[in-house]
C-alpha cells in the first residue's frame, strides 16, 4: 500500500505536541500556541467565571465537602406487589384476554419473520 510522504513528514512528535498544546490538551508554551488556543475557544461559554479555588485548604486537607446522604426506605408492600406482578406475567394469570391475544400475535409475527 502506498503512503503519502508529504503528510507523513509533516506529522512528527514536535508538531503533535504543538497541536496538543494549541487545542488545550497540554499547556501552551509559546505565543503562537496561545493565540491558536484563544482563537479556537473564543466563543466558549465558561460557566465558572466567578468561582474561586482555595488551594491552601485543598493542600492542608481542610476542604469541607457538603455531601448529602439520602436514605432509601424499602417498603415491603411495594416489593411484594412487584413480585406478584412478576408471577402474574410469568404464569399468565389475571392478564386480560386482549393483552394475551396481542402478545400471542406478536410472538407469531416474530417467529414467522425469522430466517432459519
Amino acid at each position: 500500500m502506498a503512503t503519502d510522504r508529504r503528510n507523513s513528514e509533516k506529522m512528527d512528535m514536535n508538531s503533535l505536541n504543538e497541536w496538543l498544546r494549541s487545542t488545550g490538551f497540554l499547556f501552551p508554551k509559546n505565543e503562537s500556541e496561545l493565540v491558536r488556543f484563544n482563537e479556537l475557544y473564543a466563543d466558549y461559554d465558561f460557566k465558572l467565571r466567578n468561582a474561586s479555588i482555595d488551594v491552601k485548604s485543598i493542600i492542608e486537607g481542610n476542604l469541607c465537602n457538603n455531601a448529602r446522604v439520602f436514605r432509601i426506605i424499602e417498603n415491603e408492600g411495594i416489593c411484594s406487589e412487584i413480585e406478584e406482578l412478576k408471577m402474574v406475567a410469568r404464569k399468565g394469570q389475571g392478564v386480560p384476554k386482549h393483552i394475551i391475544d396481542k402478545m400471542m400475535q406478536k410472538h407469531r409475527k416474530n417467529n414467522d419473520g425469522e430466517e432459519q
